[in-house]
């Protein structure tokens, strides 16, 4: 089911999830045990479709955000979709709140996550290279809502129509954890 604050256009979750799954960039937001925000740049990998919707990042044990996670687990991730000609226009994107887990780095379907491009692919190499004992994996399952801007739109009905630009999409049921 998708609210969008004016359009009567439906954006479906399998339009939101293609685009999601086109990119490899968003942004991570944690926070510390003392409620300070921290929020990095990370590459990411999406679980196989037969799984429950999960987003796996990579880093080291002893880095911030995997501190904070341990520490509070609620995030927020933003997948920022830039625009390829219109570069003056900011970017659409998708956003949602979740939950981190740190997962070790042997976990199968994190690695199999990486396996859908080259620069991941590449990333876990140096991974394994450079951090070796105190890599991880980051899993990341959203909460049942995820929230776009200006997704499915083009730029000439985003300006016609900004209020039409906040969509709210649920992923259904059987994208989610059980």
């Amino acid at each position: 089911m998708v609210h969008n604050a004016v359009s009567s256009e439906v954006l479906s979750f399998d339009f939101a999830e293609k685009e999601i799954r086109r990119r490899s960039f968003g942004v991570l937001s944690t926070v510390s045990h003392d409620g300070r925000p921290h929020s990095v740049g990370v590459l990411y990998g999406v679980s196989s479709r037969d799984k429950p919707l999960a987003f796996y990042v990579t880093t080291n044990r002893e880095s911030k955000k995997a501190r904070n996670i341990a520490c509070n687990p609620n995030v927020s991730f933003t997948i920022p979709l830039p625009r390829r000609f219109l570069t003056f226009m900011s970017p659409n994107c998708v956003q949602f709140q979740g939950t981190a887990h740190i997962i070790p780095f042997e976990d199968e379907n994190a690695a199999a996550a990486f396996d859908g491009s080259l620069v991941l692919r590449e990333s876990l190499k140096l991974e394994r290279k450079h951090v070796q004992r105190k890599a991880i994996f980051i899993r990341i399952r959203p909460d049942p809502v995820i929230f776009t801007y200006g997704l499915g739109l083009s730029p000439l009905g985003l300006v016609r129509n900004i209020a039409s630009a906040i969509s709210r999409v649920e992923i259904p049921l059987s994208h989610l954890q059980t």
